[in-house]
């Protein structure tokens, strides 16, 4: 990999604006050597900037740190190494002109433009590179889909190319994403334009402007689910799958922000021949707010560098299996924190997988044989499962203890034949994963059925009329291991969706010969490497001791802030001390509350000169009972705190921490 050459002195940091087609202006900053000469470009387009997030790319590569913590980010790793960095606003966000677009044609216009503005600069060697996380991970492939003069490749990290996506399932709406484009986004807009913003006293006539662009104008369409007139301009995935570029896609499948669903258009790329040079990374992961846009370390940062030497610099390196699948033996919320234990590669995504068809029987069971005998199952739909999916009414199928392992890689499909009593309710069935009583979830389908004939063309679902439906459903990338089951539950509701539609007397999931049918994606014979990669710069090998005892504290929640967090207002912070002589390799938070409400957590280190670094990790799933965080790295020796963020709950509620050490075998430290 290229090597720095530049001290911190010799780089420098230039502010400009650009005008667009329109004549406003985007506010840009490029940090590049002072030295002339042309250098390849990474380019990160934000609505973040100067408001959630810096302009230095931490938010997409948070290590490595310096000295007291603080990430380097994009601007700090790349461009001692001969790279100029180019850190874009996008119009109406930061200190750009305009009004909020939400990715729509004038986005997409400002993308393509600023791309051939940089591929066209004296220091820049022609050739342009994006990337970025969440809405961040977003721009590259409205970039790619208008296929500006000068991209070369696009790195999108939990990002999506259809604002659709973002908000429905195929007409059920995704917790706190569906409200998004409707408020959240536009309150970053508003807030840099008040004292204290990032662009106060600067075109103070654009407060708000980018209102009549949220996706309340869609009207109806935003109780339905339908995809409208406002989604059709703000989808590039026909043209993000047909560009000819290689593209480095990363996403989690258990991501509750940007779900894994949004990146469909990219498998759609093998199957039009397209895509012989992409390389993709599916994991286990959330997320990572607060910490990271994966839960793979430096890791990360050798792919990011690998990749851009190679499609940028024109360097011979090499970039690792075009497919790397990153699989966890843990629980649901052990494998979103980053726990890991075997990674599956591939040449290409999906790979010829056999199709294992099951089908649920009257009798509750799952089996590989379609019934002879109709049958059905029904209950009644209810919003509970918003809260705890597994109390919900619903309807539950499980197969026997599996006699042999089986890997599951690639796009699950269910034909879910039913009927409802309500003419409007929400469809969801989870695949889970259950051991010992302990379910897992492992993918999950959802369906307005008003959808079943597209998803642009609603019609009314008459009730108690038979349907045959097929809810979209999230890829997979897991191993089933013998003994355990699988399990297939229909509900009306879920933690995962806003349960708007969820009230229905008489649910009927139908079995039998014409009756539902769910087909996995297994792998036979698939070869799994341990996952065992140093995800830090100085994990070194250690001798094996005893970790450090476990830490018990309690705290109360502050006033609900959303993804606002205020010290003392929405967030309160419980300190402790990691000590030197023990051998820490992992630690695990759990936080417990009585009262059900959406609490995260957050981790930080104490600075020598006594402030606090950045998040090192973070605990954020949604659940409303608990929540934990995981450091799969040895913790340093040193003053750490928690914060404890009230995202959505009441005021004054208790909430217990317990901290707990292991070592290198996994034994955890005595119960302090």
């Amino acid at each position: 990999l290229s090597q720095p050459i530049f001290k911190q002195g010799e780089i420098r940091r230039n502010a400009l604006t650009v005008p667009m087609a329109d004549g406003e202006r985007l506010y840009i900053e490029v940090i590049r050597p002072r030295a002339q000469g042309s250098y390849p470009v990474i380019l990160e387009a934000s609505p973040y900037h100067g408001t959630l997030a810096d302009r230095d790319g931490t938010r997409i590569l948070p290590e490595p740190r310096d000295e007291e913590g603080n990430s380097l980010g994009l601007t700090g790793y790349f461009a001692p190494r001969g790279y100029a960095v180019v850190m874009v606003d996008l119009r109406g966000t930061g200190r750009s002109q305009g009004c909020l677009d939400h990715i729509g044609q004038k986005d997409a216009s400002d993308l393509e433009r600023i791309v051939e503005w940089a591929a066209s600069r004296p220091w820049s060697n022609g050739r342009v590179g994006m990337t970025g996380h969440s809405y961040v991970g977003s721009t590259p492939s409205a970039a790619a889909a208008q296929r500006p003069e000068g991209l070369k490749t696009i790195v999108p990290s939990a990002g999506l190319a259809s604002m659709y996506h973002h908000q429905f399932q195929a007409g059920v709406p995704y917790f706190l994403q569906w409200v998004g484009p409707m408020e959240a986004y536009e309150q970053l807009a508003i807030e840099r334009k008040l004292p204290g913003g990032d662009d106060f006293g600067n075109n103070m006539e654009e407060t708000g402007c980018g209102l009549p662009q949220s996706s309340l104008t869609a009207g109806e369409e935003q109780l339905s689910g339908a995809y409208s007139a406002w989604h059709a301009e703000r989808d590039h995935e026909e043209g993000a799958m047909r560009a000819p570029i290689p593209i480095f896609l990363v996403h989690g499948v258990n991501d509750d922000a940007a779900r894994v669903s949004a990146a469909e258009w990219f498998t759609r790329r093998g199957e039009l021949g397209l895509g012989a040079s992409d390389k993709l990374w599916l994991g286990q992961w959330d997320h990572g707010s607060g910490c990271c846009p994966n839960r793979r370390g430096i890791q990360w940062t050798f792919a990011l560098h690998a990749w851009f030497d190679k499609w940028l610099a024109g360097r011979t390196v090499n970039t690792g299996p075009p497919v790397e699948i990153f699989m966890s033996d843990g629980s649901f919320e052990e494998a979103r924190a980053g726990d890991r234990d075997e990674v599956y590669t591939a040449k290409r995504w999906p790979e010829s997988p056999r199709q294992l068809e099951l089908y649920p029987r009257a009798d509750g069971a799952l089996a590989d044989a379609r019934p002879s005998r109709a049958g059905q199952v029904t209950f009644q739909g209810d919003p509970t499962g918003f809260d705890d999916p597994q109390a919900t009414g619903g309807a539950t199928f499980s197969t026997r203890p599996l006699t042999e392992d089986l890997v599951i890689a690639g796009q699950p499909e269910l034909d879910l034949v039913s009927s409802t009593t309500a003419p409007r309710v929400h469809l969801i069935a989870n695949l889970y994963d259950q051991y010992q009583g302990d379910r897992r979830r492992i993918s999950q389908f959802a369906i307005n059925p008003e959808l079943r004939h597209g998803l642009a063309t609603p019609q009314p679902a008459t009730p108690g009329e038979r349907y045959t439906l097929d809810p979209p459903g999230f890829a997979m990338g897991h191993h089933l291991r013998a003994g355990h089951r699988l399990v297939l539950r229909v509900t009306t509701s879920d933690p995962d969706k806003v349960p708007t539609f969820a009230v229905d007397p008489e649910v009927n999931v139908f079995t039998g010969p014409e009756g539902t049918a769910v087909r996995l994606p297994v792998v036979d014979g698939a070869v799994l490497y341990p996952d065992t990669v140093p995800l830090q710069l100085t994990d070194e090998p250690t001798p094996v001791g005893p970790a450090q005892p476990t830490i018990r504290a309690s705290t109360e929640t502050r006033a609900p802030g959303a993804g606002e967090r205020v010290a003392e207002v929405t967030s309160t912070f419980v300190e402790f001390d990691v000590e030197e002589g023990f051998d820490n390799a992992t630690t695990k938070v759990l936080a417990e509350w009585p009262l059900p409400g959406d609490i995260d957590l957050f981790l930080q280190r104490k600075n020598d000169d006594g402030s606090w670094t950045g998040d090192l990790s973070s605990g954020a799933s949604g659940s409303l009972e608990n929540e934990q965080m995981q450091l799969g790295e040895p913790i340093q020796p040193g003053h750490y705190r928690i914060e404890v963020h009230n995202w959505a709950g009441p005021p004054a509620n208790p909430v217990d921490l317990t901290i707990t050490f292991f070592n290198q075998n996994g034994e955890p430290g005595p119960d302090g």
